[in-house]
């Protein structure tokens, strides 16, 4: 396991009690940041493992390490995100709780302990629909506040109200690029067109995802905006790829305290997640 230690403050008893805590959980390993009650953050870490390291036992040594930190002991909000690729959307008026996991079984396979969850999204009146592996269940458990388990998903939604609302009609992409995954959201009219989850065997893999959405939209790649985040930022040799076939890429508007633009792009779910709990 390697460990990246970015911001190591004296996490207060103030912010202990009143503050936010996330946790992202990726193919590769999690990150954990705990911000202030104005969510400027005072503590950041990522670990990350070798691809022979199942994903399955990230959980466990999150809560090790959460242990030694007293952030299982965590009073304010605490948020858990997955990345899980079993993720579907449900209009609000077709969605039926009790069929929830058959739903999912529809949209992608499903392991037998998983348990589904679901995320209302009021602006947008539609249910996230996901599964929330056993591993993390077990060290949601562990916490004595209160746990929200929410989807990388819901909080690119949520991210979409950082941009323009010219871009919301006309139409706008956005893509959170990671090692091994990309989400993708496009809005257009100020309706979801599109939502989805990609495994990546390489980073430069989102490229084809994100032109041959443009492409199956029907999106004209010289009016329609893609904002990134995630791990492609401006000096980053995809994002000026990507320019060499769609005229405006941008990073998506945010700001965050404590970090410099290229670690506010990497973090940013990670941090708007709090938002969405």
């Amino acid at each position: 396991m390697q460990a990246n230690s970015i911001i190591s403050n004296t996490i207060l008893q103030d912010i202990r009690q009143k503050g936010h805590q996330s946790i992202r959980f990726t193919p590769d390993g999690f990150s954990i940041l705990v911000s202030d009650a104005s969510y400027r953050p005072v503590f950041l870490k990522q670990f990350t493992y070798e691809s022979t390291v199942p994903a399955k036992l990230h959980p466990a040594e999150c809560g090790r390490i959460l242990s030694e930190e007293g952030l299982l002991s965590f009073e304010g909000e605490t948020v858990l995100i997955v990345d899980s690729l079993a993720i579907t959307v449900v209009p609000k008026q077709y969605y039926d709780e009790a069929r929830g996991r058959d739903l999912l079984e529809k949209a992608c396979s499903l392991n037998e302990t998983d348990q589904i969850q679901h995320r209302f999204i009021k602006d947008r009146k539609m249910n996230l629909v996901y599964a929330v592996p056993e591993e993390i269940n077990g060290l949601k458990s562990q916490f004595s506040g209160q746990v929200r388990i929410i989807h990388t998903s819901e909080c690119l939604v949520s991210l979409s109200d950082q941009v323009k609302a010219s871009d919301h009609q006309r139409g706008v992409v956005l893509a959170e690029v990671q090692p091994y995954t990309l989400d993708l959201l496009v809005i257009q009219e100020d309706q979801i067109r599109l939502l989805n989850r990609y495994a990546l065997k390489d980073p430069s893999d989102f490229i084809y995802h994100t032109l041959n959405t443009l492409k199956q939209l029907e999106l004209d790649r010289e009016t329609i905006p893609v904002y990134l985040s995630g791990i492609v930022h401006e000096e980053h040799e995809l994002f000026g790829l990507l320019r060499k076939y769609v005229r405006f890429v941008r990073t998506t508007p945010y700001y965050l305290e404590e970090l410099s633009r290229e670690q506010m792009l990497h973090f940013i779910i990670l941090s708007e997640g709090s938002k969405c709990a």
